[in-house]
């Protein structure tokens, strides 16, 4: 017969130690508010342990998240690749639209488009959103050549019109001011009108395309430029594009309202145009 395996009695012995020690651990704990000493060694032997599988956890942990970040860069970088592309390439089609024209008018007698701009780069060290008035303060005046009348503009298009001229600084009359006046062109149809500032409008940062004709045929989303009527400012300087388009109070013309393409109320850098050339009449 076989013999029936008994349990060596050390092991009753280490089960009944392990349990007093437990036992008075909790006593220990529960009368002094303090870790007992036997709980004290565990986390001695443990704490070294429970230390490398964090580490380990932490190293895993960032691993992926760097590679999970890599391919985050490496997807925008391939977006940031793809819009340089499709500039370059616009750039590419104005430069032969010009081209184009150009030869166009020489072949009707007239002379190239030519369009120089002299600007001098400002900084706003100032803004004045009253509620009749929309201002900045530039960093730039007299003493940089700057002179009233000087229209200002970022890569985005129109931001206003010096209107008052220090040595070393100058207040802009911002391209939503009631003050605004312009001669505007409508990009698509070639119409004319007036970009004007507007007060009720003022407080949304938009402006008025005053003076359409019964027959205009603008419509939402249509770009808005510069005319260069007058000479004051610089033909084809962007404004804005066209939101709506409603019928005058006498119910015989039309405005549309703009958003213009530079924001005054976060622009910080911009040009000053102190003089041009443009043959482009």
């Amino acid at each position: 017969m076989r013999r029936r395996n008994r349990l060596d009695p050390r092991f009753f012995i280490a089960v009944a130690v392990v349990v007093v020690l437990c036992i008075v651990s909790a006593l220990y704990s529960g009368i002094t508010g303090n870790p007992s000493p036997v709980t004290r060694v565990v986390s001695f032997i443990t704490t070294p342990v429970q230390r490398v599988i964090t580490g380990v956890g932490g190293f895993f942990s960032k691993g992926l998240g760097y590679f999970t970040e890599f391919d985050d860069l490496k997807a925008e970088n391939e977006a940031l690749k793809q819009q340089i592309r499709d500039m370059e390439q616009t750039v590419r089609d104005a430069q032969l639209a010009i081209e184009e024209n150009n030869q166009l008018r020489r072949e009707a007698g007239q002379p190239d488009r030519v369009r120089d701009l002299t600007t001098v780069n400002a900084e706003v060290i100032g803004r004045n959103p009253g509620d009749w008035a929309t201002t900045l303060t530039l960093d730039k005046g007299s003493d940089h050549g700057v002179e009233e009348g000087d229209l200002v503009m970022t890569v985005d298009g129109m931001a206003g019109y010096v209107s008052e001229v220090a040595s070393n600084t100058c207040e802009i009359t911002t391209v939503v001011d009631v003050e605004m006046q312009c001669g505007a062109l409508i990009t698509r149809t070639r119409e004319t009108a007036i970009a004007e500032g507007n007060y009720d409008l003022m407080a949304e940062g938009a402006l008025r395309l005053s003076y359409l004709t019964e027959n205009s045929t603008v419509v939402i989303g249509d770009t808005v430029e510069t005319s260069g009527r007058g000479g004051l400012f610089p033909k084809g300087v962007m404004i804005g594009t066209v939101e709506s388009v409603l019928p005058e109070e006498n119910g015989i013309s039309y405005y549309a309202v703009i958003k213009p393409f530079v924001d005054v109320e976060t622009v910080s850098s911009v040009s000053i145009v102190t003089a041009f050339t443009d043959t482009t009449e």
